[in-house]
């Protein structure tokens, strides 16, 4: 049976690699190309082992011997706007809409990911539970988080554990993006 743990600092090429396993649509968008000569996964684990709101302080994994499992997130009242510039702001501004659609207050899942082989489980419920109890110490009410419309395996997790759609938004397409469309937001109260 799989531990789940808050996560370290040296954790951040596994949580970059688990990203990338299962939901690479975001950092390849983001990352690739950016820096020339470094990969995706590169840049990622370079992002994950600094401090902050997207990095290890506010990550949890899943072990079984090695990572897999991984997911992030915090209050959005952490959340810091951007300082990036050129290239890289000019990609962040595509993902504007997620942003905006944010709820303020909550405790926002930004990923959560479990390699294929330990899917159906229980590791991602492990994974959300941790989160919730991060969440409910930091004195929030509600969890938040953002899943593709299309995707009905994660839909149907999260209406199993207690998800209730909230919104939704959609994101046009762009040549470098790897997905396009609607997302919808899901809020589960802690009340």
């Amino acid at each position: 049976m799989a531990t789940v743990r808050r996560a370290r600092m040296e954790d951040a090429p596994s949580l970059a690699a688990v990203e990338l396993m299962t939901a690479p649509e975001f950092a390849t968008f983001l990352l690739d190309g950016l820096f020339e000569g470094r990969s995706v996964g590169a840049v990622l684990s370079t992002i994950y082992a600094r401090e902050g709101t997207d990095s290890w302080q506010w990550s949890w994994v899943a072990e079984d011997g090695d990572v897999i499992g991984a997911a992030g997130g915090c209050p959005t009242a952490l959340i810091q706007p951007s300082t990036d510039t050129g290239e890289a702001a000019v990609r962040q501004a595509y993902y504007d809409p997620i942003k905006a659609a944010m709820p303020v207050g909550s405790f926002h899942i930004s990923r959560l990911g479990v390699l294929e082989p330990y899917r159906r489980q229980g590791v991602a419920n492990a994974l959300l539970d941790a989160m919730i109890a991060e969440a409910v110490k930091q004195g929030e009410t509600r969890v938040t988080l953002f899943v593709w419309q299309d995707n009905l395996e994660g839909r149907g997790f999260y209406d199993r554990v207690g998800f209730r759609e909230t919104g939704q938004l959609t994101l046009p397409e762009h040549p470098r993006a790897m997905r396009h469309g609607t997302m919808l937001l899901l809020e589960k109260s802690l009340c």
